[in-house]
């Protein structure tokens, strides 16, 4: 196996296929696959894909290619899916929240028509990392989620959610998992099925968080009963300074939390790879930092992340555990790494992340140069598989003596084969070995023999672009719609403008990510080219207003917002907001406003646009004003808020933060006169009365309570 394919050391040395991840110019396919499954009897494969509402999501596919049944499984990006024997029952893994919580999703469901059991990953701040080296606003882009569910022989398992842990079996009855309270970052079955392990996320044991009991436990499935554990041992990662973005804005910093309240060192389980019966665990460490709030955010905001673990590029540790020790040796080069066990050997190959849709990828390389598979024979390490480009993914064989290697030159490499299937693939070889299957970021799903022959190709359906009724404008005689409320999740509440120009038009937020085929149908039904819509512009960080603007970006629109919401948007996401562990974006036109009142002008689609910051209810909070068809406009995100609500409230009862931002709307807002306001959730037709109400509502409620 060693000798299985190394290739060329000049082809290794091709440019690559892999996307920078933060191209622009490309969405992903309407069925680009992030998972494969195949159930043990070998008889169902389970496909998710990133399809948007239009469209079925989670596919069932026979094993002779014949598709059984699609279902759409809200809100959008699931990334793991399980099929279980006999075909009955099915366990999903999503990205995003059904509601305002940034927790991912879980639904476990028998069929086309069964009706779901869905969780909420109430405990997801432990069940990520940030990744990433050099500049906080660029570096940093890899988000990874840890596991949600794992198949263990004839049943699955989900992490703990706010309703507990369930066991979904065969025959697609749920029962409760007395799983203990701590979330694991990652988890795997043994070969057999009868055991799974769990590896974690370890703060310092002086930091005053809640440590975990292990490095890695190890479980019968059957009951959830501890087996052993092992805690970090051996010598710690040696992990880099985390950048400061905070010094970047020091007026800033004088008034919001732009630095961590605690810095704490952990250790995490980053894969986990058991052996055939569970007796031994491979383990691939690293170390990082976790970035701690432990009081509110802004006044009283308090949103549910309160630790974010950033874990810098380094050289981990493969540890192997055992049920009375943990032997270690460091990977053979710096990055991160997935570990694969057989027998005594193991195999590291490179992590991806789950990237949904950044760069039109549903899956990215964590690390640029990723092209070798390292096998650990218990001596030494050595390059098992060297590929043209970065692997995509990697699926041993159950022999443990062959193994498919997916490749971003767009080819499935076999011993003895290569296969192109025109793009990086997520792949899966049957609990038997005698097929495989593979799916593509192109929405097609690929099964091979063992000898890498093709069985067959299905292609999965997609319903093409949804059709929109022509939309109204919100005021009449004026070129500006609203085309961002089309999603049934929570994330969808914040509104979407399309400003219609002469050049093409512009929008300002967009929310929700699970429909946005249905805003580019309205858009063009605005008789408005999709090409020509070249900006966003950002009112505030918050994930319902800001959430899918890195699928935009994707598209090619560039992000306008004050430059300190790159502090959210690249950094400190989902900190600092709610709806989702969306990924990371840069600002593109950042904008140099530094204290409540600076102004700034900008020309966008051949509009005049003038940017007045009023910090507050985000530390980026930004109304925009500026003329359209002959009329005053004011967009002011969350600032501007219908009654009962008000400024203060809208500052989550930060006095002071508040009093200066009514300063601000009647110092320079006002003055402007606005016909009409947009707020971040309706339009109001008397704008200049709207804000001369907001403004008198929000004085009596601040003097009402400073007198307190």
């Amino acid at each position: 196996m060693r000798a299985a394919f190394l290739l060329l050391a000049a082809a290794c040395a091709a440019p690559t296929r892999v996307p920078d991840p933060l191209a622009q110019g490309v969405f992903p396919a309407p069925q680009a696959v992030s998972s494969v499954d195949v159930s043990d009897d070998g008889r169902f494969i389970t496909v998710t894909t990133l399809a948007f509402r239009q469209d079925p999501n989670v596919w069932v596919l026979s094993n002779d290619g014949k598709i059984l049944f699609g279902r759409t499984v809200a809100p959008w990006a699931p990334f793991e899916g399980v099929a279980l024997d006999g075909g009955r029952a099915f366990g999903v893994g999503m990205a995003y929240s059904r509601v305002t919580s940034p927790y991912p999703t879980i639904s476990l469901f028998g069929g086309e028509k069964d009706e779901e059991t869905v969780l909420e990953d109430s405990l997801g701040e432990w069940g990520w990392l940030r990744y990433g080296s050099g500049d906080w606003r660029t570096g940093w882009t890899a988000s990874l989620l840890g596991d949600l569910v794992v198949r263990a022989g004839d049943s699955a398992i989900t992490v703990r959610g706010h309703n507990g842990s369930i066991r979904l079996l065969a025959n697609g009855e749920r029962e409760k998992y007395p799983m203990k309270n701590d979330r694991p970052f990652r988890m795997a079955a043994s070969g057999d099925g009868r055991v799974f392990a769990c590896g974690y996320i370890v703060p310092d044991a002086s930091s005053g968080l809640h440590v975990p009991p292990a490095l890695v436990t190890v479980s019968e499935a059957s009951s959830s009963k501890e087996l052993w554990k092992q805690i970090p041992a051996g010598p710690a990662p040696r992990v880099p300074e985390l950048p400061k973005p905070g010094r970047d804005f020091p007026a800033l910093a004088e008034r919001f939390k732009m630095e961590p309240e605690t810095l704490v060192p952990f250790r995490v389980a980053a894969s986990v790879a058991p052996n055939a019966d569970g007796s031994r665990v491979a383990v691939a460490e690293y170390g990082g930092w976790l970035w701690v709030r432990r009081t509110p955010a802004i006044g009283a905001w308090n949103p549910p992340y309160h630790v974010i673990p950033f874990v810098p590029r380094q050289r981990g540790w493969l540890r192997l555990a055992t049920a009375t020790g943990i032997t270690s040796v460091e990977f053979p080069r710096e990055g991160l790494f997935e570990v694969v066990a057989r027998g005594d050997r193991v195999w590291a190959f490179p992590m991806s992340w789950f990237a949904r849709g950044m760069a039109g990828a549903p899956w990215l390389p964590a690390d640029a140069d990723s092209r070798s598979v390292f096998e650990w024979d218990g001596t030494s390490w050595k390059t098992a598989w060297e590929v043209p480009d970065a692997v995509s993914d990697f699926a041993l064989h159950p022999d443990g003596e062959r193994a498919i290697v997916s490749c971003w030159d767009g080819k499935l490499h076999l011993k003895g084969a290569v296969i192109e299937v025109g793009g990086p693939a997520r792949v899966r070889w049957s609990k038997d070995g005698t097929f495989a299957v593979a799916g593509t970021a192109a929405g097609e799903v690929v099964c091979l023999e063992a000898s890498g022959k093709i069985r067959w190709r299905t292609t999965l359906p997609t319903s093409g672009p949804p059709k929109e009724a022509s939309p109204k404008p919100v005021f009449e005689g004026l070129s500006i719609y609203q085309v961002g409320r089309t999603g049934k999740e929570h994330a969808y509440v914040g509104d979407t403008w399309l400003v219609k120009t002469e050049a093409g038009g512009f929008l300002v937020d967009a929310g929700g990510s699970s429909s946005i085929p249905f805003t580019l149908a309205r858009i063009r039904a605005a008789g408005v080219d999709t090409t020509k819509v070249g900006y966003l512009l950002h009112t505030h960080s918050h994930g319902d207003h800001a959430g899918a603007a890195y699928l935009w970006r994707a598209m090619g629109l560039k992000i306008v917002a004050p430059e300190s919401a790159a502090f959210a948007l690249s950094w400190l996401m989902p900190m600092l907001t709610d709806y989702g562990v969306w990924v990371p974006r840069p600002v593109d036109v950042p904008l140099p406003l530094k204290r409540p009142g600076d102004e700034t002008e900008i020309t966008v689609a051949g509009i005049k646009i003038r940017a007045v910051f009023v910090p507050g209810h985000s530390m980026d909070s930004v109304i925009y004003l500026m003329e359209i068809g002959g009329k005053r406009v004011a967009f002011t995100g969350d600032v501007g808020f219908q009654a009962p609500s008000d400024i203060l409230h809208r500052c989550w009862t930060d006095v002071e933060k508040a009093a200066t931002v009514v300063e601000v709307v009647k110092s320079k807002v006002i003055p402007f006169h606005p016909d009409l306001v947009f707020t971040g959730h309706g339009g109001c037709a008397e704008g200049t009365a709207f804000l001369e109400d907001l403004v008198k509502r929000s004085e009596e409620s601040i003097q009402k309570a400073r007198s307190k």
